[in-house]
Order: structure tokens, then sequence, then C-alpha cells
């Protein structure tokens, strides 16, 4: 009985929800209803006058008609407002969906601005002496700007279910502002008041509020059409938006804004304007606005290579591993198995695309009228707005509290937007956006970056990385010029910070698939690259270039002699860079990174700081008297070990997702080529996941830049590979992974050999492999080993001449390989080589 009881209290109370809601639905729409109505025109309207009521007259049954507001006009538009505010309180938004039903926006709304505005600024009207109120006609406009801002207003905050519901409704709303009328006397209200010297604060705020709305018209997104769709000729609502904009001096009107923007008065105008200036330009790349050549990711069917008549064409005998031959026609052919494989996993690793919050880069195709209106409003903005609205904007981003969250990503975004417009344009002036290069904005987006990293803020953190790379373009422009000394003086202080530096390497090692999209990782390639070619030219230009380094170092309580102090500082001494700890030592290296790869979310300077914490654990047990200090030093810059620091399992994990398919391999190529032959670590790509990446370049249906070069790249680290794996100990001492698919091995054996792909270069491992079976040689007899322990002199004539004898079979040894063959640690995979390796089957391959 208790229980249902209860139930009938439930739905009676359900029951009186629902009549509060109709009763209140009620109320609303009745405010709504004495806004006004249309009426049939008593006169027609002159001829002389046609164009100007054309706007106001529609045609109803045949009759003409215009809209009259009610005399309760503006008691009901204060009504309306109280409802959306109390609607804010609650959830669901039900005013604001209630509104969007019954089109109060475009059929009562705005009317009634586009009448009171033409009546606030007609000189007719102030010359008649009629009971026209001036004072009333301008609280129904400030009324009517505060609901055009309520009912236009973003809703990315609210829940999915919000979203999808408003977004027919907001681009609705976004179609009823293209018109001319409204932008007009949105624009004359804020010329009016924003042309004193003085304004109230009522008048600020109106200025605000119609900046507010022209910001949420344009933010509100058009449906996503691909540029590559054909048979859509329908004009982007977007497009017709700016060419009204443009048509009423709209936009020169934020222009010139913008350009006064360090005046304190337009103080708080200054991040809506930012919001302005990048929605007219909302996803439109910069090589839309500037003719470019063809990007590489552009299909050209002149350039494809198929069948026979291919560079690498020609019969391949294929075994299948069980004694049967296939005859094959095409590299692509060959590789086949190889790409049906890599495709099955692809699936899997295949990294996660989300839109940006803060940043739409999901491009769209502007119409040709549009793209000259924004030619025009780029080169404008650069010369005459970039650097006073730019500088001012870094400058209020240092005291905020919030600008990391809303200001900071999109003023990163359109600085290096507007940056690369002016790059690509050799006419503007490299003078009129030198503001982001300056020491202390140049160092403010350093640090940006850096909090990006520790914050996790992926999104946030690839807009800092596309404005230091066009500020690092814009830079080395820059030498030469009457902007040298500024180049000059901010490169030196950013490659003097070793902090700096350290910024570099951990932006390659950050991309994770289950957490950042492609293009951040794509940012991330085109960034080290442009960083890397920047410091190698500043170096060799600074003979004995110095960096500044932190580092900590052990003093002890007592007073150490002089021979003391050194060993101390070379035992604490972190060189130019933390990550170049045990570069040189491919097996703890290797170790290390690897569990660093099995942890996703793990930060990425957190492995190094634990073995520097063990360290320092271990030092102090050894004295517990010692205390460590964080000391600045200065160090001698070595641009070889610095790019040695890159040679790690996360950098050559994270580029090998940009190779299937194939992407900004202009960027990836110069990485793994410094990785696998200037730092000679091609074990760091023996795992099968990569392995598999790198064999799918060879497919014919991939065209990109610098393709021969990647190739006889990939093709010697597969060389490589197959050293390696064919060797129980090798694969053991390199941890190598095989691969599953005999018959693709069996594939990519018969293409190397029919090719002379991956022999341009000497290999690496091989010299390492020969190495250590001239160790085994002399392992075996104990009783030589011990004479040749005696006698150094005679032990030296017998290693040089053994050494002289390889050499003239496979060149001068590498001071590495020679190394390794001395390293009792290597000995015991001597004797397992021996018989398991075969020379023929190598000088084969």
């Amino acid at each position: 009985m208790d229980y249902i009881e209860h139930e009938d209290s439930n739905t009676f109370t359900q029951e009186r929800i629902a009549e509060e809601l109709e009763r209140y639905r009620s109320i609303v729409l009745s405010a709504c209803s004495s806004l006004g109505n249309l009426q049939p025109v008593l006169e027609p309207a002159p001829a002389a006058r046609a164009e100007e009521s054309s706007q106001k007259i529609a045609s109803v049954s045949g009759k003409l008609m215009e809209y009259v507001p009610s005399e309760d006009c503006l008691s009901s538009l204060k009504d309306i407002k109280r409802y959306i505010q109390m609607d804010e309180q609650g959830e669901g938004k039900l005013v604001l969906q209630w509104l969007g039903e019954w089109q109060v926006l475009e059929r009562d709304i705005i009317p009634i601005f586009t009448l009171n505005a033409k009546k606030l600024f007609s000189t007719a009207a102030k010359q008649e002496n009629t009971e026209w109120d001036r004072d009333s006609a301008l609280k129904v406009v400030m009324l009517c700007v505060e609901l055009f801002v309520f009912t236009t207003w973003s809703m990315d905050s609210e829940p999915e279910e919000v979203k999808t519901r408003f977004i027919r409704v907001l681009r609705s709303y976004k179609r009823a502002f293209v018109n001319s009328d409204v932008v007009s006397g949105l624009l004359a209200v804020a010329v009016m008041y924003a042309r004193k010297s003085v304004s109230t604060e009522k008048e600020a705020m109106l200025i605000k509020g119609i900046l507010y709305v022209f910001r949420n018209v344009l933010a509100i997104p058009d449906p996503f059409i691909s540029p590559t769709s054909k048979g859509i000729s329908q004009l982007e609502v977007h497009d017709k938006l700016i060419a009204i904009l443009d048509k009423e001096l709209a936009i020169d009107f934020f222009l010139t804004l913008a350009s006064s923007a360090s005046h304190a008065r337009f103080k708080d105008l200054r991040p809506t304007l930012l919001d302005i200036i990048y929605y007219i330009f909302y996803r439109v790349p910069v090589s839309a606005l500037f003719d470019r050549p063809q990007s590489w990711f552009e299909t050209d069917n002149s350039l494809k290579r198929s069948g026979r008549h291919s560079n690498f064409g020609g019969v391949y005998a294929v075994s299948t591993g069980e004694g049967t031959i296939m005859p094959v026609f095409s590299a692509r052919e060959v590789l086949q198995p190889f790409a049906n494989l890599f495709k099955k996993r692809a699936k899997i690793q295949k990294p996660k695309e989300t839109t940006s919050v803060a940043i739409d880069r999901q491009w769209r195709t502007a119409d040709s009228s549009c793209i000259t209106i924004l030619r025009r409003v780029a080169a404008t903005f650069i010369e005459s707005c970039f650097n006073p609205f730019i500088g001012v904007l870094f400058e209020d981003t240092k005291t905020s509290t919030t600008a990391i969250d809303e200001i900071v990503p999109r003023l990163l975004y359109i600085s290096a937007y507007f940056v690369d417009i002016s790059l690509a344009n050799p006419e503007i002036d490299l003078g009129c956006t030198c503001v982001l290069v300056q020491t202390h904005v140049f160092g403010q987006i350093m640090r940006n970056a850096s909090t990006y990293i520790e914050l996790k803020r992926w999104s946030e953190l690839e807009q800092a990385m596309y404005c230091i790379q066009q500020s690092l373009l814009a830079l080395g422009k820059m030498r030469g010029t009457k902007l040298d000394s500024l180049s000059e003086f901010v490169l030196s202080n950013l490659f003097y910070d070793g902090d700096a530096l350290d910024l570099f390497v951990k932006l390659c090692r950050v991309y994770k698939p289950t957490r950042n999209t492609r293009a951040f990782l794509e940012q991330a390639a085109q960034l080290t690259e442009t960083f890397l070619r920047t410091l190698k030219e500043f170096a060799q230009a600074k003979a004995g270039m110095l960096i500044k380094k932190r580092m900590k170092k052990r003093s002890s309580k007592k007073a150490d002699t002089d021979k003391n102090k050194d060993d101390n500082d070379v035992a604490r001494d972190d060189s130019e860079i933390s990550t170049f700890n045990n570069v040189d030592e491919p097996d703890a290296s290797s170790s290390k990174m690897q569990n660093r790869e099995d942890a996703e979310d793990q930060d990425i300077g957190s492995a190094d700081e634990a073995i520097e914490e063990k360290e320092n654990d271990a030092a102090s047990d050894d004295d517990d008297s010692n205390s460590e200090t964080e000391v600045l030093v200065e160090r001698t810059f070595d641009f070889a070990r610095y790019e040695s620091a890159f040679a790690v399992n996360d950098v050559v994990k994270s580029y090998s997702h940009l190779l299937a398919p194939p992407s900004s391999i202009e960027n990836v190529y110069p990485m793994l080529y410094r990785i696998a032959i200037t730092s000679q670590r091609p074990q760091l790509f023996f795992k099968k996941p990569i392995m598999l990446r790198l064999l799918v370049l060879f497919d014919d249906q991939f065209n990109y830049p610098r393709r021969t070069e990647m190739l006889d790249l990939a093709a010697w680290i597969f060389r490589q590979y197959m050293t390696v794996i064919t060797s129980p100990s090798l694969r053991n001492h390199y941890k190598a992974e095989g691969l599953d698919n005999k018959l693709a091995v069996e594939c990519m054996l018969t293409f190397l050999k029919n090719s002379g792909l991956g022999t341009s270069v000497k290999p690496v491992i091989t010299r390492h492999i020969v190495e250590l079976l001239a160790e085994g040689e002399y392992a075996q007899n104990d009783t030589e080993k011990s004479a040749r322990a005696t006698d150094d002199d005679s032990d030296e004539d017998i290693m040089g001449n053994k050494e002289q004898k390889r050499s003239n079979g496979n060149d001068q040894n590498t001071e590495s390989a020679a190394a390794s063959t001395t390293d009792p640690s290597n000995r015991h995979l001597v004797n397992d080589d021996i018989n398991d390796f075969d020379f023929d089957d190598y000088f084969n391959l």
C-alpha cells in the first residue's frame, strides 16, 4: 500500500511539472505575440523609395505587408530577456528552444531592430516634429542587441544533446543575419559610440555587445563540405556573410579597432576582436590565399609508378619457403603481402581524430570572391594591425590567470597564421610581423609550450608548435636583411638556453596514438626539422658557441681536493641536454626506452628523472656527507651530440606513425636518417610495427617527396634487420622482433636482391658482426690468448695484420665496431653466431 501511494505521489509530481511547463510556455508565447505583427500597407511605397522599403514589405496573398511593432514592444522585449535569464539557471535551455521553434528572432526581433535603428539615424525623423521618442528607440535597440547576444551564443560548452538540438536553430539565425539592413544598423550604432573620446559604461557595454553579436554569428559553423566533394554548387552562408560585412565596411571597422587596441578604452574589446579575426579566416588555409606549388599529398597521375615501367620494375622470382618459386612482375605486387599485413594492424593503432576546441583546422573551400576579400583583409591586418594588436594581447596574457585556457591558444594560432601569410607573400615587409620575434614575446611562447607539455594540453600545444615554427622561419628569413641584428639577438638567446634545447627533444617524444592526432605529429615533425636546420646554420656560423645548462653538483662538507672536485663535476655533468645520457650505450638505453613505451600516459621526462633519482640515491648512500645543489654552467655546444639526443626509441616510434600512409616525409626522412645512419642506431627500428610501416613505403600507390631517398634508407634498415633477425644471439642482443608473414619476408628479400637500394651507405651492424666473429676465433684458443696478453708488441702486430686483412675485403672498420670487439659482454654472442650466420646469404643480400 505504501508503495502505491509513493507511486501516485511521483505521478502527481510529473503531472504538475508538465502543467507548469505548459503554463510557462504560454506566458513566454504571450510575450512574443505582443511584440508586433504584419499589417497591410495602406499606401503603396513611392517608386523612389521602393529600394528603401524593400526590407520591411512582404507579399502575403498578393497584398503588400509591413512589420509594425506594438505599443507594448519595449515591455515585451524586457519580459523575454527576463525569461531567458531565468532559464539560464536551469538546464535544457527551454526558452531559447521555444524562441527557435517560433522563429521569434527572424520574424520579430530583427525587424524591430532594423526599424528602430533607421529611426535612430534618420535625418527626416529628427527634423519632423513628431511624438517619436529618441530615447525609447535607443532602449529598443539596446534590448534587441542583448537578445541577439543571448540567442546566438555558442552551445559548445553544453551537453552533446543540447548542441545537436540547437545547431539547426543557430544556422537559421546565421542566415537571418546575412542582411545588409541588420549589419548596417549594428555597425552604425557601434560607430556612433566608438568615435566618442569618452563613453559611458552603458555605451561601452553596447559596443561590446555588438561585437559579441558579430563574433557569435561568425562562429556558427556551416555544414561541413569536403573539398573533394563534387556537384555542390551552393555557396556557404559564411562566405555570403563575409561579403555582406565587407560591403557594409564592418570588416574595416574591426581592423580600425584592432589597430587602436593599445588604447586603454578598448582593452575589454581585445579578446572579442581576436575571435572575430579568427572566424573571418575560419577554416581557410594559407595556401588558399596565396598561390603555392602543388602540395605533395595532392594526387598527380603523371607521377604514379606502376607495372614493369616502374623505376624498380622487372621480373622477380619469389620463394614461398616451401620449395615453390613464384614469378612476380612488379615491386607493388612483391610487397603486397606487407600491405595486407599492415592494413589489419592499422585498424588497431590508428591515431584518434578529434577536433580542437579552440582551433578548427578542418579546411574548407572558400568561394573565389570570398578569397579576394580575405586577401585584402589579410594584407591590411598584417601591415596596419599585427604589431600593435598582437603585441598588446601578449602583454595582457602575462598577468591573466585564465589566459592559458581561453586567449593564448587562439592568439598563438592567429599570430602564426598571419606570419605564415607574410612569409608566403614576398611583397609584405618582414618588419610588419616583427613583434612576434621580440625576445620577451618569443620567450613567452616557449614557456607556454613547456606549460602545455606539463599540463598535457595537446591541442593547445599544437598551436604553440605552429607559432614557434613560423617564428623560426621568420627569424631565418630576417638574416642578412635590415632586421639581421634582431634575428641574431633572438636566436643567440634561444640557443644559449639549455632548457629550450630540451624542449624540442621532448616535443618529438610526447606523441601517443591514443591521445594525439596525426596533425599534431606532423606539426611536431615540421617544427623539429625547422629548428634543427636553423640551429645547425647558426652553430656553423658561430665557432665555439656556448650554452647554459642546469646540472646537479655534489658538494662535500669537508674540503675536497681539486682532483676530487673535478671528478664530481664530471660525474654530475648533464652536458648539453638531459637526454644525452647513455646515447652511446644501446643496450641500456633500449631497455629504458622500452619501459617508457609501455606506459602510454607517462610523462616523457619521468623515466629520466627516475634514473637520475636512483643515481642520486646511490651516490648519497656512498657518501652521506655530500649534498647536491643545482647550478647553471656553460658548456661548448656540440651539434652532433645534440642530434644524437633524438636517437631514442620514443622518437622512432612516434615518427613511424607518419610512414603509413606516408605523410610529411620531407620532415620525417631527415630525422630517420640522422637516427639510423648519422647516429648509427638502426637497431631502434627492429620492432615489428615499425618494420611494417617502413615496408609500406615501397607500395607504388604512394607518391611522396624524396621517395628515392626514403626507399633507400628503408632498404638499408631492412638489410641490417635481416642480418640481426637471422642470428638468435644478435636478435636477443638487440631485442629485435620477427615478422610473422614468411612470404612477405621472402618477397622483400627478393626485391632487395634485384635492386641496388640500401647499398650506398656502408652497413653498421655487419661490421660489428665481423668483429665479433674475429673475436670468437681468438677466444677459442685460451693458450694463444694468454700468450698475446703477455706479449703486447706481438699482439699489436697480429691485431694489426688481422685488421688490415679485414679492411681489404670490407673497408676499414669504425671505431665503435672496434670497441665492441674488446667488450667482454659481447663474447657470449660469438660462438652462437659462427654456426648460424651464413656469409653467402649475407653477401647475396
